[in-house]
């Protein structure tokens, strides 16, 4: 189960996941053009209005973290907080900095997948060997990578994305909000990996432009701190259940007190 490392969680509070459009128990989609973030965006907020979860903490893993980002800086939300875990707010930039990672690791990994990609060579048994070593030192490094693929579509990423993270040719290719950043009124949490794909350097400054937030890297994870092997799986839930309750005894402290208390 993709995000089984909540489950103790769950035993905590209400936790709600929603598929979204063409994955899941929801409807399969073939239609490309219905893939834009605009839709995606209305999608969160019939889900939120819908269940009566306005006060919400959010959480947005990703691409979810993103639309969270965005959701956030353009419809302002009375949620309680969101949780940005290990998204950008550019995608151009991100690209970049992905590449420039790949390059740093050993065995040429940059050349042998964005590369082999430029030069039309991805049928080259390598390609995937060196698509797993770019897995290993960027997304999850303790353990498998285990995606569920009713949980995933690659229609929406190749519309969205393209090839890949390093190589984005989608819609999304020039997608950038972080001059809208500081219109965001809602506490939140920018988290990712110390070995994140996401760097460091781009979540901080992502919290930098939020006038409530507060950036945390996770010491020996990457893109999926919730896939790594314990103790770092639970260790990143707990950063998301220590943020939520910081938020409402916060919230506590400061509410009106009753006539009479």
């Amino acid at each position: 189960m993709l995000f089984e490392a909540f489950e103790p969680l769950a035993r905590e509070r209400e936790i709600v996941w929603y598929d979204q459009l063409g994955v899941g128990r929801s409807d399969p989609i073939d239609d490309p053009l219905l893939l834009t973030v605009d839709r995606f965006l209305d999608e969160l907020g019939a889900v939120s209005e819908g269940l009566g979860l306005d006060r919400a903490h959010v959480y947005g893993h990703s691409w979810g973290a993103m639309l969270g980002l965005q959701f956030a800086a353009r419809r302002g939300p009375e949620w309680t907080s969101l949780v940005c875990a290990n998204g950008p707010a550019s995608v151009p930039r991100f690209m970049e900095e992905v590449r420039e990672l790949l390059a740093g690791l050993p065995g040429n990994v940059l050349d042998r997948t964005y590369g082999r990609e430029l030069r039309g060579e991805t049928d080259d048994p390598d390609y995937w060997t060196a698509q797993e070593e770019y897995l290993r030192a960027c997304v999850v490094r303790t353990a498998p990578v285990r995606l569920d693929s009713e949980l995933m579509s690659p229609l929406t990423f190749r519309t969205l994305v393209g090839q890949a993270d390093y190589h984005v040719t989608g819609t999304l290719k020039d997608w950038d909000i972080f001059d809208e950043l500081e219109r965001i009124r809602i506490p939140t949490l920018v988290l990712g990996g110390e070995f994140d794909e996401c760097l460091p350097s781009h979540l901080a400054d992502i919290a930098a432009r939020i006038p409530d937030s507060e950036h945390i890297t996770q010491p020996g994870a990457a893109h999926m701190g919730y896939l790594e092997e314990e103790p770092l799986r639970s260790a990143y839930v707990g950063i998301v259940r220590d943020h939520m309750a910081r938020i409402e005894a916060r919230d506590a402290r400061h509410s009106p007190r009753p006539r009479g208390a």
